[in-house]
């Protein structure tokens, strides 16, 4: 790489817009998602707050946005289209945003049909549909890759899945050696002993065979709802740096779950730091995390 490039993960939105929910919903899985939306203190997700974060990341020299799915709660196209606009309105053009759907995003066969997720986005889905996965973006030395594991599920169940026909694509597509510094994006998590049959990548294992043979440089996901850095193995004895972050507009009272985005800035030796900053509730502010040596200012970063 020769330029710096500062960027921002988001992940998990999950962008509300209760209004939407119908009668006819009572008979869908949408009935439960709304049930949690309506009195769960613990899936109090804020419209206000991806105002605030966006205008923040603005001010701090963020040019790009990396979304890793569930970006809205029950995949209407009003969700959809609000948080375009937000997007709009904040002055992040498409170009500037990547993004990749998660199992919200595919809550019903419906959504998949209709291609809700893409109509209603645009050109800030970085798609044209479900099948046009794995898709590439690069800037100078930044390859950005991104990785669908967006399928409906039955009630009860987040499951994703990469499928065969994506894998056999993505592989042929990391064989190519370019020389860039290659970032995955994905919803879900590929890391061991996150494939649960219910809730996470059920082919997670042929996904790491893959990072295994042919490598990744880093690897973004959602779906935890937690912050979270692990590794995995990579070719020839190395090891892939794999980075979770929480919700982005969760309006939770414990600090660890509150609403929060990843900064990374990318350089010519690619990635050259990486921190987090959190909603603090008090003072309306986003900063890092107490005792984290990151300054807050645009000059800081």
């Amino acid at each position: 790489m020769t330029d710096t490039l500062l960027a921002a993960h988001l992940t998990d939105i999950h962008y509300p817009v209760p209004s939407s929910f119908q009668l006819r919903d009572l008979l869908s899985k949408r009935i439960t998602g709304a049930v949690n939306l309506l009195v769960s203190s613990r899936r109090a997700f804020r419209p206000h707050l991806l105002k605030s974060l966006l205008g923040h990341l603005r001010e701090l020299g963020v040019s790009h946005l990396l979304i890793t799915g569930d970006l809205v709660n029950l995949a209407y196209a009003e969700e959809y289209l609000r948080l375009r606009t937000h997007l709009e309105e904040s002055g992040f053009s498409p170009g500037q945003v990547s993004m990749v759907p998660g199992n919200h995003d595919a809550y019903l066969p419906s959504s998949m049909a209709q291609e809700t997720f893409w109509e209603n986005l645009g050109p800030y889905a970085w798609a044209a549909g479900p099948t046009d996965y794995p898709t590439v973006r690069t800037f100078g030395g930044l390859e950005i890759i991104g990785v669908s594991t967006a399928l409906p599920t039955a009630l009860g169940m987040a499951y994703g899945e990469v499928g065969q026909d994506q894998l056999a694509r993505l592989e042929e597509l990391l064989r190519r050696k370019t020389g860039r510094f290659r970032v995955i994006l994905i919803h879900h998590p590929p890391t061991p002993g996150a494939d649960t049959w219910h809730d996470g990548l059920v082919d997670g294992a042929q996904l790491r065979r893959l990072f295994w043979k042919h490598g990744a440089d880093l690897i973004l996901h959602g779906h935890e709802h937690y912050d979270s850095e692990t590794r995995l193995p990579g070719p020839g004895g190395s090891t892939i740096p794999v980075l979770g972050t929480g919700c982005a507009i969760l309006d939770d009272p414990r600090p660890a779950l509150r609403a929060r985005a990843r900064l990374l800035r990318f350089g010519p030796g690619g990635l050259e730091r990486q921190w987090l900053i959190v909603h603090d509730a008090a003072s309306g502010h986003w900063r890092p995390p107490a005792g984290s040596p990151i300054p807050e200012s645009p000059t800081g970063v």
